[in-house]
């Protein structure tokens, strides 16, 4: 090979999608986990979600999946796809956080081809709320 064609082999092994991003949610309230790609260029592919860094051909530790039109899988109600499929919005939501869903998430739509997976991974930090302040207030009887 030339040195030109290894470099050329080298982009098309990273040309996929990975991201990093933070957020913070609170206990007890819903999130919605950014996972976006375009459909109507790559039409509709199964994607997944899992807990963990983005794995290599697959979701590690798996939390929810979907074909091309359903979800087909979930490990608790509490996840959700809520997104248009359609357009490729494959967004996680998690329903009623607790603080033992913190962590990394990672997303993964499943594109034909070697190296063309969309891959996107996150971190979710789940911190406690602010407790709601309680008004006593006490008439004195004389």
């Amino acid at each position: 090979m030339k040195p030109l064609e290894i470099i050329d082999l080298l982009y098309l092994a990273t040309d996929f999608c990975v991201s990093d991003l933070y957020i913070v949610a609170t206990v007890g309230k819903d999130v919605t986990l950014p996972c976006m790609y375009d459909a109507e260029d790559h039409g509709r592919h199964p994607a997944c979600w899992g807990r963990g860094a983005v794995f290599l051909w697959d979701c590690a530790d798996e939390v929810i999946k979907a074909g091309r039109t359903t979800v087909t899988s979930r490990l608790s109600r509490r996840y959700l796809l809520l997104g248009d499929l359609d357009k490729g919005d494959v967004s996680l939501t998690i329903r009623q956080l607790e603080e033992s869903d913190s962590g990394v998430y990672s997303c993964r739509v499943e594109i034909p081809g070697w190296f063309n997976d969309h891959t996107h991974e996150l971190t979710l930090m789940v911190v406690p709320g602010e407790r709601e302040k309680k008004h006593i207030s006490v008439n004195y009887v004389t």
